[in-house]
């Protein structure tokens, strides 16, 4: 079977794409600046998570190391509430 490198194989538009070039973390700026900054780009929060964000993630944290469910039941459910619909409704 013969072998190809990734120039070989890939298509010639894809070898045109530049990497991201990312903002410069919060930190770094307020050193160069000398004073506190927020940040309002690479939606990011300035404000951090929300308490509720929080708690569901310290609630969730004993499961973390398993595969969540993939039917997404609870989620079904509670939107199939929200929008008075029978669950079998809901993708």
């Amino acid at each position: 079977m013969p072998r190809y490198s990734i120039d070989e194989i890939s298509h010639p538009w894809s070898k045109r794409i530049r990497p991201y070039p990312p903002g410069k973390p919060i930190e770094e700026v307020e050193r160069e600046l000398g004073r506190t900054a927020i940040k309002l780009a690479s939606n990011e929060n300035p404000l951090g998570p929300s308490p509720k964000a929080l708690e569901a993630i310290r609630n969730a944290l004993d499961r973390i190391h398993r595969y969540p469910d993939g039917a997404g039941f609870y989620l079904r459910r509670r939107l199939a509430e929200l929008h008075e619909l029978d669950m079998d409704q809901v993708i």
